[in-house]
């Protein structure tokens, strides 16, 4: 196929998806359907760091103040902030989509190596784009290790370029993206000497190995023991989210958890399949993200199963605890086996014959994992689930019942050096700030700005938010200085 036309077709896909992309997760910001966490979150530590400061994670609903590196150990924010002088509240979301589409050029250029003068690397490409774990984590909020996973198509390209340079820079990225990265990355690496491995056989330089691989899985292991075990709870001085607590059926710490592993393989096995719950409402939801790998090219894992063992801290991390929240395909915790899938599947697609099978095996993949994905947009097994932020296709995604003009011009009347108490899909909106709580967490709070209508009142239910906001306007200690558009700000006396 002809460079330029491919190029053409390529610039055409990535616009295409970049229009999709900014539908669902810059349409969810305007409407006011993201969230103190995660974005709110992520926008007051990008504004913190934009102005030289550290930043405290003060949105946690129990209301600890910590260290941001206490919670998010994300050094990479830290390169992000910059941006936030020209895109404001709506930067990490650009990123995120930004990052996705380089991810894609990624696999384009992966597949290139492979399968050269072809209209393989644009189909892959395309698959690439449609895998449902894209679209979960953009109607969610921004998380870094959507980042993370987006270089995962560049690690793998450069190390089959051999060029150790830009891999490692690749790697230090992934590494500075979020904690658990670490963890992945080892295992990543390890599927990429198995590789080597299987395909070259006694030809492979195995001294390369321990000059290069095997000292990066071990940086891997042990950045990743250390930034856990060591200096995030020293940071965080044990307040903050308790990762390990999710965990807390198979041991109360690491080196716990690993023994447990080992001596109870049968009952581990189990957990990849089954409910830990005895509550009916969380039957098939793990079942429904075996299928959605199964039918976006997972198949190719069976073939290729150096692939299989880069998932492996993915899958133990989200079957192997107790948070059903996890189990599914919800959110930003399928977004690892977005590149994974389509690596994977561009590598199959070198040992098939005749090159006719090679188009029907991928075209049906391509239509099978859009058209599966459209379908779990609508609806799908998973908890907690409500389609308003993620279905780009129907009026009612881009519908609100706010006012958002005059919304903003209430909430931009608060000083920026006031702290404030918030709605959780407020918080995003003002978090230049460095006092932000997460309602019903007040503190020292000169505002509180609530949406009585229409929006999230976690982790309150609907009587007790009512509650909470009649104490307020009751209490004597606030006065009302906004009430209308389904908005409430209250200033302190």
């Amino acid at each position: 196929m002809n460079k330029s036309n491919s190029f053409k077709i390529l610039v055409a896909i990535i616009l295409f998806f970049a229009i999709v992309y900014s539908s669902i997760s810059l349409v969810n910001h305007y409407c006011f359907r993201t969230y103190a966490l995660d974005l709110g979150m992520f926008n007051q530590a990008i504004y913190s760091f934009s102005h030289f400061k550290m930043n405290y994670f003060t949105l946690d609903i129990s209301g600890a103040e910590i260290n941001y590196f206490g919670d998010h150990f994300s050094p990479i924010t830290i390169l992000l902030s910059p941006f936030y002088y020209i895109f404001g509240s709506y930067t990490l979301l650009i990123i995120q989509i930004a990052a996705i589409l380089f991810g894609g050029y990624g696999i384009y250029k992966y597949a290139s190596l492979s399968h050269p003068n072809s209209y393989l690397p644009l189909l892959l490409t395309v698959h690439f784009f449609s895998i449902w774990g894209i679209y979960s984590a953009l109607s969610y909020d921004f998380h870094t290790n959507v980042l993370a996973a987006m270089f995962i198509p560049w690690l793998v390209y450069f190390y089959e370029k051999e060029n150790k340079k830009y891999f490692l820079i690749v790697f230090v990225l992934i590494l500075l993206a979020k904690e658990n990265m670490a963890l992945w990355l080892a295992f990543i690496v390890a599927g990429l000497v198995l590789k080597n491995i299987l395909e070259k056989g006694t030809s492979f330089p195995f001294k390369k190995i321990l000059s290069f691989e095997i000292p990066l899985i071990l940086i891997s292991f042990v950045y990743f023991v250390v930034i856990v075990a060591i200096v995030m709870p020293l940071i965080s001085h044990g307040e903050g989210t308790n990762q390990i607590a999710r965990y807390g059926h198979l041991g109360n710490s690491f080196s716990e958890i690993i023994l447990s592993i080992l001596k109870n393989p049968k009952y581990i096995f189990s957990l990849f399949f089954e409910s830990t719950s005895t509550d009916p409402i969380t039957t098939g939801i793990k079942s429904e993200l075996h299928f959605m790998v199964l039918i976006s090219g997972g198949f190719a894992l069976l073939y290729r199963p150096y692939y299989l063992v880069m998932l492996i801290p993915i899958y133990a991390q989200k079957l192997l605890t107790t948070d059903y929240g996890f189990w599914g395909i919800n959110n930003q915790y399928s977004i690892e086996f977005v590149p994974i899938l389509t690596l994977c599947l561009s590598d199959l697609l070198l040992k098939i014959k005749p090159i006719k099978l090679i188009y029907a095996i991928t075209l049906a993949t391509v239509f099978l994992t859009a058209a599966y994905t459209i379908q779990t947009i609508r609806t799908r097994k998973s908890i907690w689930y409500e389609n308003t932020n993620s279905i780009f296709f129907e009026k009612k995604h881009y519908q609100t019942e706010f006012n958002r003009s005059e919304i903003l011009k209430a909430l931009h009347s608060i000083p920026q050096d006031a702290s404030v108490s918030a709605s959780p899909a407020i918080t995003p909106h003002i978090a230049s700030r460095d006092s932000l709580y997460h309602f019903p967490v007040v503190k020292n709070a000169s505002y509180i700005a609530l949406f009585t209508e229409h929006s999230s009142v976690y982790p309150l239910n609907q009587e007790e938010f009512i509650s909470k906001i009649q104490e307020y306007k009751t209490g004597g200690k606030y006065d009302v200085i906004y009430d209308k558009n389904f908005l409430l700000i209250l200033k302190r006396k």
